[in-house]
């Protein structure tokens, strides 16, 4: 299992060419929650809705995790999602989303 934490430390350093699949997951998924939509020349539906700046965090925190469920299942289906948590700071109203990924699936365990 591997947690994703959506502050973008993840995303530092990009690795064009990953090792794995699994490595290659793990980086989308953390594409996926670190972006917001409409900022995607090609891919506009990318990402969280800007829209929920600036609401309050028990109203943004239920909607994006639908958002992220239904983001990583589009976008990266490969990815088995487990927990979505969130780390919050009231005072700041700053929201990071964690969430667990109990593995990858197999490119041709589509169905």
């Amino acid at each position: 299992m591997e947690i994703i934490r959506g502050d973008g430390e993840l995303l530092k350093e990009i690795d064009l060419a990953p090792e794995n699949a699994y490595q290659e997951v793990l980086q989308n998924v953390a594409i996926i929650i670190g972006t917001w939509e409409n900022t995607c020349p090609l891919l506009r539906e990318l990402g969280l809705p800007a829209g929920l700046i600036g609401r309050p965090l028990p109203v943004v925190k239920s909607i994006m995790v639908g958002q992220l469920y239904d983001q990583i299942e589009q976008h990266e289906p490969r990815a088995i999602l487990g927990d979505i948590t969130f780390e919050e700071n009231a005072f700041t109203g700053k929201l990071i989303p964690i969430i667990e990924i109990q593995g990858v699936q197999a490119e041709n365990d589509d169905e």
